[in-house]
């Protein structure tokens, strides 16, 4: 379970990203997080995630402030980034091994289980190409493949925002619902959207933000 209490977060002394959040949310739950460009939808995945300290209030994660949280042994946390950060000129296969090479995932596994999820996902054929060398869609899919690799207890997703004239929507929807499909009943899922349409049958919960503060929270009382 996630706690945001009196949760604010300010840059500075006159701007608020978040103001007074207070939200619980429950294993299971698939909440889409809307709103206009800057009313705090990267900043609340971001103090979820613990990349960024609130300013008031608490965050705590099943009873437990988040300062205080293993991220690593205790408690599995994905965060899909709109920046996919990787280790560019090295190829798509040591960038997964190298995500459970930290988290201390047998070494005689890693070839089984990379190739497994990129089998998965078809993309077999780019093992062995170096990340720079990859598409924008290529380099999403494999930030995704990274992910599916290990057991997530929060899953958060920063703007995926996707529509059917786009290119490449069939294989990234398809791939974006693996991804929020992936042990859904027993994590919790937040991600950013403003076209929530495509992800319909996924969602449990709506929350739209404006200028840092909830407006609207669609679905909690069914918790």
């Amino acid at each position: 379970m996630i706690e945001l209490k009196n949760v604010s977060l300010s840059y500075n002394k006159v701007y608020y990203a978040l103001y007074d959040i207070n939200l619980t949310a429950k294993n299971g739950e698939v909440i889409v997080v809307s709103g206009l460009g800057g009313s705090g939808k990267s900043a609340l995945l971001r103090v979820i995630a613990g990349l960024d300290k609130v300013t008031k209030g608490e965050v705590l994660i099943d009873g437990i402030d988040i300062k205080d949280v293993d991220f690593i042994s205790s408690v599995s946390v994905g965060y899909l980034s709109q920046k996919p950060v990787f280790f560019e000129n090295k190829t798509v296969f040591q960038n997964l091994a190298w995500a459970l090479k930290i988290r201390k995932v047998d070494k005689s596994t890693w070839e089984e289980r990379v190739d497994e999820v990129l089998t998965d996902f078809s993309l077999m054929d780019i093992k062995k190409k170096k990340i720079n060398k990859l598409s924008k869609t290529e380099k999403k899919l494999v930030q995704i493949c990274r992910l599916m690799l290990r057991p997530l207890d929060i899953l958060l997703c920063d703007d995926i925002n996707l529509y059917k004239e786009d290119d490449n929507f069939e294989v990234l929807h398809k791939a974006y619902k693996k991804l929020l499909s992936k042990d859904k009943k027993h994590k919790i899922t937040f991600f950013i959207s403003n076209n929530k349409e495509v992800f319909k049958d996924l969602i449990t919960r709506e929350i739209k933000l404006e200028s840092g503060s909830i407006a609207s929270d669609l679905g909690a009382e069914k918790r």
